[in-house]
């Protein structure tokens, strides 16, 4: 089930995030504290995010088609796929509470963001858990 909403979160905010790199980027560069970079870099570095977070959930669904086959290498690559992610999620969620902390302005959605990263560490690492212990145990075919 983590997969199945990890694919839909990652596919959704990776086209979303496409979304204000194409359209959005003189509305987000006017909400941002001064950058020393401008709209066209962002929107290059909003395109690089996007596309990573297509692929992730593109991951996911391949994750998902495998698991449901009872792939073995799925069980495996999975339990990495979970493990990276959490690890992800744990440092972007350090980052957004130093954030907060710098700029108090927006500590309220950075707070949000570091809560959010910490249900995806709690749940990606449960994940990765029990793929490896059913690695572990020869139950995986």
């Amino acid at each position: 089930m983590v997969f199945v909403i990890g694919a839909a979160a990652w596919l959704l905010v990776g086209i979303g995030v496409m979304g204000v790199a194409v359209l959005g980027r003189e509305w987000l560069l006017a909400r941002l504290p001064p950058l020393a970079i401008d709209a066209d870099a962002l929107g290059g570095a909003l395109t690089a995010m996007a596309v990573a977070m297509l692929m992730v959930g593109a991951t996911h669904i391949v994750l998902l088609i495998g698991l449901a086959r009872g792939a073995r290498w799925a069980r495996s690559a999975g339990a990495l796929v979970a493990s990276a992610l959490a690890a992800v999620l744990l440092g972007l969620g350090a980052a957004a509470v130093s954030s907060s902390l710098r700029e108090t302005a927006y500590a309220l959605p950075l707070i949000g963001s570091a809560l959010l990263a910490a249900l995806g560490v709690l749940a990606y690492l449960l994940v990765a858990v029990r793929l490896a212990r059913e690695l572990g145990s020869g139950s995986a075919a």
